[in-house]
C-alpha cells in the first residue's frame, strides 16, 4: 500500500500478530530495492518471544506491522569518502551488508573490507550472499572470514573477529561494526587503543530491553514532533543484535 522508506544502515521496528504488542528492532540486509522487497536476518533465540515464532511460525503471506526507520550510526554519509573497514559479528552482518550493496549502487571509488566473524564454519550464514558480492565486486571489495572457535580452518582465518579486523586496518579507513552488545563494548575499548580516530569508528547502537506497544505509541506521537529517541545502554534483555539477529528497545 505504501512504499517502505529506509536507508542501509538503519533499523526498523518489527511485530508479529502472533506476538501483539511486542516489538523487536530489524536492520534490513539489503539496500532499497526497485521492487520495495527487504530483506530480514534473524536468529532464534531458545527463551525469546519473538524471534522462534519469527523463524519456525510465521508463513508466507503473513502480515508483519513495520514502523518508520531509526539509525543506528552506520551511515556511509559519515565516512566522509575513507575506504571501509565493515566488521560483523553473526547477524550483524545484516546492516553492514546493505551498507555495501549501497556502495555498489553508486560507486565512489571507496574500497570495502568487510569481515565476517562467526564462531565455526558450520555456524556461518549467507556465506552464498556473500560468495554473490565478492564474485561481483572483485576490484574494490575484499570479504574476509574470522573463526574465534574453529581450529579445521587456516590459520589465517582463526582468531576473534576483531583481531582479524584490526590485522586488516589500513591507516585512514573509516570502521563500521555491528554485532552483539559485548562485540560493540570490546571494539568500543579495544579500536582505539590501536590508533583507530574517534571520528573514524562507528559503533552500531544495541538496544536490550522489549519495546511495548504503549511505550512504541507514545514514540510515534514523539516522532510526529521530532526525531525518535533512542537509548544505549547495557540493561539485560533477551533481544540483542548479533548474536539473536534482533534490536530490542525499552
Amino acid at each position: 500500500m505504501r512504499r517502505l522508506r529506509f536507508l542501509p544502515g538503519q533499523a526498523l521496528p518489527v511485530c508479529t500478530p502472533r506476538v501483539p504488542g511486542v516489538w523487536r528492532w530489524l536492520s534490513p540486509a539489503n539496500a532499497p530495492r526497485p521492487d520495495g522487497t527487504v530483506e530480514f536476518h534473524v536468529r532464534s533465540v531458545a527463551d525469546g518471544a519473538v524471534s522462534p515464532v519469527l523463524v519456525d511460525q510465521v508463513a508466507a503471506g503473513e502480515l508483519l506491522w513495520l514502523g518508520p526507520a531509526c539509525d543506528l550510526g552506520l551511515s556511509l554519509a559519515d565516512s566522509a569518502g575513507a575506504d571501509l573497514l565493515l566488521v560483523a559479528g553473526g547477524t550483524g552482518l545484516a546492516p553492514l551488508r546493505a551498507l555495501v550493496e549501497q556502495a555498489a549502487a553508486a560507486p565512489t571509488g571507496q574500497r570495502v573490507t568487510l569481515v565476517v566473524g562467526s564462531r565455526t564454519l558450520l555456524d556461518l550464514y549467507d556465506a552464498v550472499a556473500l560468495d554473490k558480492l565478492a564474485s561481483a565486486h572483485r576490484d574494490w571489495l575484499t570479504v574476509v572470514l574470522a573463526f574465534s572457535d574453529d581450529r579445521d580452518v587456516e590459520p589465517a582465518a582463526q582468531g576473534d573477529v576483531l583481531s582479524v579486523a584490526l590485522y586488516h586496518y589500513r591507516s585512514g579507513q573509516a570502521i563500521y561494526v555491528c554485532g552483539p552488545p559485548q562485540m560493540i563494548k570490546a571494539a568500543r575499548q579495544r579500536l582505539p587503543l590501536t590508533g583507530v580516530a574517534g571520528d573514524r569508528l562507528h559503533l552500531a547502537t544495541t538496544f536490550d530491553r522489549a519495546l511495548d506497544s504503549a511505550v512504541w505509541m507514545s514514540r510515534q506521537r514523539a516522532a510526529s514532533r521530532g526525531p525518535l529517541a533512542v537509548r544505549d545502554d547495557d540493561a539485560e534483555g533477551e533481544g540483542v543484535q548479533g548474536s539473536s539477529g534482533e534490536l530490542s528497545c525499552d
